[in-house]
């Protein structure tokens, strides 16, 4: 039988899993800022760049998003 986990102990869990995703989205952000700073320059004016700009930015506010998650606080009312 699976031992009981409390709501506080699960709360952290998710915000780890938060926490990872986050990471995950970074490495995609920075992945696509690479890209686009290494464009060729007859290139870098073109639909290519706006359209690796509007994913970064994108990312970004996800990344954002996931911070303002990450940094939520519960206080778990006790049992009685």
């Amino acid at each position: 039988m699976a031992k009981y986990k409390s709501r506080a102990t699960r709360f952290d869990e998710a915000t780890g899993m938060i926490s990872d995703a986050k990471s995950q989205i970074e490495e995609l952000r920075d992945e696509l800022q690479g890209w686009l700073d290494n464009l060729p320059e007859n290139l870098q004016s073109g639909s290519k760049a706006q359209q690796l700009e509007e994913a970064i930015s994108s990312l970004e506010d996800c990344i954002n998003n996931l911070e303002e998650a990450e940094n939520t606080s519960v206080e778990f009312p006790g049992m009685y």
